[in-house]
């Protein structure tokens, strides 16, 4: 049976490509493209289009990777779907069961990475997006499974998909009355923008997260700034991104209400973390090494994904400093994840 990765290596090979000729071209590592070619990763939708691209498959690689994909959905989602859509149909309260998947799904995307968690999270957000057409009291209930489900479909590498669900749990929000709700779901997608190597859509990043950024309050508030902290840090805007981020503290500091559940994660070591990202995108690695390693130090080592994303901002700035081996022996240390957006990074840094 042909699979994508031997029909990948056997277009490459007969455009005259050799691995690290379409691995600069994509842009991805050498090593990541040689375990797309074994089958030892999965390929997210993305970079698939892009790979069919380069190797002038005409579609037949992509078309190849959607059966795939369909097949492995159908397979690992097949007794969720017939659940969910018994549950959401049959319901005696639908926001209630909205809610408690919602807290389901945040919980698992804590130690569970996107490309295993999406297929369950989509399918959960359809039937339920289904279901409220019937029942608006449970829009604000929808749009937080929407903004999860679009976090986790990013961290799968299904952007489209991502930008999709992000706009669908904010118009839910606005429609139930909750700017704040709907400003989660927007920012979240600036930051994906952010995280785009298009200079455009970093720039359009700045815009979005500004224009919500007072939608919230409190902890809520905080973390709309850390966002529109990094769209600055990502267009090289240094003042911007101080000023952002030291409102980010005080806001913080002055909250006295509970973060709302969309912001449930964001603490002070989270709030570090950010500082030091920013820091290391402009290239003042000397200031955060030690705020990064501090806040490593404490962080849950089952979160495999935030663990491994951070760890690769601290490599990066010791390597910036000089100290390579460190940087070497922390990569090497770390945990695999399911996870496009974590392996976007580790090709980024290779």
């Amino acid at each position: 049976m042909d699979t994508f990765g031997r029909r990948l290596r056997r277009l490459r090979e007969q455009a005259g490509l050799s691995q690290s000729q379409l691995a600069r071209m994509v842009p991805i590592s050498q090593s990541s493209l040689s375990r797309y070619e074994a089958d030892r990763q999965t390929v997210a939708r993305d970079l698939a289009e892009r790979l069919d691209e380069l190797v002038h498959a005409d579609g037949a690689l992509l078309g190849l990777f959607r059966r795939i994909d369909t097949a492995e959905t159908a397979g690992s989602v097949r007794v969720l779907d017939a659940a969910a859509v018994a549950a959401f149909e049959h319901t005696p309260d639908l926001a209630a069961l909205i809610a408690d998947r919602t807290a389901q799904f945040r919980r698992l995307d804590d130690f569970v990475g996107g490309r295993e968690l999406y297929p369950s999270v989509r399918r959960s957000f359809e039937a339920a997006s289904e279901a409220c057409r019937d029942d608006t009291t449970a829009l604000p209930d929808l749009s937080e499974l929407g903004q999860i489900a679009g976090w986790v479909a990013s961290d799968a590498g299904r952007t489209t998909d991502a930008a999709h669900l992000y706009l669908t749990a904010a118009k839910a929000g606005e429609a139930a009355g909750r700017l704040d709700l709907g400003a989660s779901a927007l920012s979240s997608l600036a930051y994906q923008l952010a995280n785009s190597s298009a200079v455009p859509d970093r720039a359009e990043a700045v815009l979005l997260a500004s224009a919500v950024v007072n939608r919230a309050d409190g902890v809520g508030r905080a973390l709309l700034l850390e966002r529109l902290a990094w769209a600055h840090a990502r267009i090289g805007d240094v003042a911007a991104t101080l000023r952002v981020l030291d409102e980010v503290d005080e806001v913080f500091d002055d909250a006295r209400e509970p973060a709302p559940p969309w912001a449930y994660w964001l603490d002070q070591d989270e709030i570090n973390v950010m500082r030091g990202r920013c820091m290391v995108e402009l290239n003042r690695p000397s200031l955060v090494i030690k705020l990064l390693s501090e806040a490593l130090s404490r962080y849950d080592p089952t979160r495999v994904r935030e663990r491994g994303l951070y760890t690769t901002y601290l490599a990066e700035a010791l390597v910036k400093e000089g100290d390579v081996t460190e940087a070497l022996r922390l990569l090497d240390d770390m945990p695999q994840a399911e996870s496009a957006r974590l392996q976007a990074r580790l090709d980024a840094l290779a």
